[in-house]
């Protein structure tokens, strides 16, 4: 990793390209190590020091990014939060994770003494637009001697709904990104857009992707879509992807640079991939998660449901129908009490709670173990139901989530939203009768309800919507 810093920063070609409106500004390497240096300075005069816990809370701005660099240069913690998160849930965040300092974009100075007396804020001077006005290559910053240490922590609710936090060392981001690199052909000579969140972990490992192999990192201040077209790699969710279809649609004149997007986030439908196919663009699907530092199976997009072949480095097994992983990405552990807690079992694998098998030399997804339930005696998988229901053209979104019943136990409930706006139930209708022969009567569901009135009342808080809190909600609607 030391090497490509010290390669990275001797080199005057663009690192960060910032798109505002009609301007276009980019920075080479060397005058992002100038700003990371004077950012680490700073930080360094308001008391932060090695270990210590760093809190960024915001949506992504070039300030956030060279935040996320100058902590790790400093060898501190650094948690991203969402701040779409309530301040009660930013205040346990911050108590739990042990964090001694926080810098946030949203949060008033009058709403400080809410949070943890021990937080405190830093005061930050981050002028972007005068990177350039230095050109002195300060060397110290590129080294990162800390390649095993605690440096990212990354919030994951998995299937209970409460956060915890994802320590990953710099060693192993650089492990995930190196085989994301090598499948989608990402060398030092392109460019990729900072789509993704950086409290989420897609967006870290953009990032490091983007330091791995010294190439240009394009940050969109606004007008995303059309900054998209001028990056050869994109990461996308799947409505993302759809914009980006509609947008090219509208301006079928504008030259695109794009040539490969990383599909993920939830199902992908294969009108989305087929149709940037047609655009020139190489669509990619996988599988990934927060405690893997992100992708770890990914494929060229071939119309299957399969998520493709391990990457580079990720080992796995199947167990039970259940996937277990090791290997590049795989997390130093859980943030508990101050402690890292390991994520592997006595065989040395997470075992992921996901459902797997391995078809026609591929992995195929087939849902989560805990959220499975019982009906009548008979196993459910909602993600098996949902899939089927998302095969129909009517279908935009569905979850599938349990209603109590006094004789079965638990009956399928469809949570659904349609892509056309036409009479709900009458769309419900037609669907009930496309089902019947295509699935079991005990697996088809019992009443369906509109997902984006349940939607409306759940907050955002990553690219995935919470299955947890969506089951909560549907309850109470019902």
């Amino acid at each position: 990793m030391t090497a490509v810093w010290e390669h990275n920063a001797r080199q005057n070609c663009c690192a960060l390209r910032i798109i505002q409106k009609d301007k276009c500004t980019e920075f080479s390497w060397q005058q992002l190590a100038v700003c990371v240096g004077n950012l680490t300075q700073s930080l360094q005069n308001q008391g932060v020091t090695e270990k210590c816990g760093i809190a960024l809370i915001g949506k992504n701005s070039p300030e956030m990014l060279l935040l996320y660099l100058a902590t790790l240069r400093l060898g501190a913690r650094v948690l991203g939060l969402n701040p779409a998160f309530p301040t009660d849930k930013i205040q346990n965040c911050l108590q739990e994770n042990h964090i001694d300092f926080f810098y946030s974009q949203t949060i008033a100075q009058g709403a400080w003494n809410t949070l943890p007396q021990q937080c405190r804020p830093l005061n930050i001077s981050c002028d972007h637009q005068n990177f350039s006005q230095n050109s002195d290559l300060d060397t110290s910053w590129q080294n990162l001697n800390f390649p095993e240490t605690a440096m990212t922590m990354t919030l994951t609710s998995g299937s209970s709904g409460k956060p915890k936090a994802i320590v990953h060392s710099v060693a192993q981001h650089v492990a995930n990104a190196v085989g994301v690199c090598q499948l989608m052909d990402f060398t030092a000579a392109d460019s990729y857009l900072l789509s993704l969140p950086l409290f989420h972990v897609s967006g870290q490992g953009i990032v490091w992707r983007w330091l791995s192999r010294g190439a240009c990192l394009v940050f969109a201040e606004d007008n995303f879509y059309h900054a998209l077209t001028t990056v050869t790699h994109a990461s996308l969710v799947p409505t993302q992807a759809q914009r980006f279809l509609d947008f090219l649609h509208e301006n079928s004149s504008l030259p695109i640079s794009t040539k490969h997007i990383l599909l993920g986030g939830s199902h992908i439908p294969q009108l989305i991939t087929e149709s940037l196919q047609n655009q020139g663009v190489t669509p990619y699907c996988g599988y990934g998660m927060t405690e893997m530092a992100s992708t770890i199976f990914a494929k060229v997009a071939d119309g299957t449901a399969g998520v493709g072949q391990p990457l580079l480095g990720r080992e796995w097994r199947i167990v039970n129908d259940e996937i277990w992983l090791k290997g590049a990405g795989l997390a130093l552990g859980y943030w508990q009490n101050g402690d890292i807690i390991s994520l592997c079992n006595q065989q040395g694998f997470l075992q992921t709670k996901d459902k797997g098998q391995w078809q026609n030399g591929e992995l195929a997804i087939l849902g989560r173990v805990d959220n499975q339930f019982i009906s009548g005696g008979e196993n459910i998988q909602p993600e098996e139901i949902e899939n089927l229901l998302l095969q129909n053209k009517q279908v935009k979104n569905v979850f599938i989530v349990p209603k109590k019943d006094p004789e079965f136990g638990e009956r399928p409930i469809a949570l659904i939203e349609f892509n056309a706006s036409d009479d709900f139930s009458q769309q419900v209708k037609y669907l009930q009768i496309w089902l019947v022969p295509k699935l079991e009567k005990f697996k088809q569901p019992i009443a369906y309800f509109p997902l984006n009135e349940l939607l409306e009342n759940i907050p955002k808080s990553g690219i995935k919507i919470s299955r947890h809190l969506l089951k909560t909600l549907a309850e109470k609607f019902i």
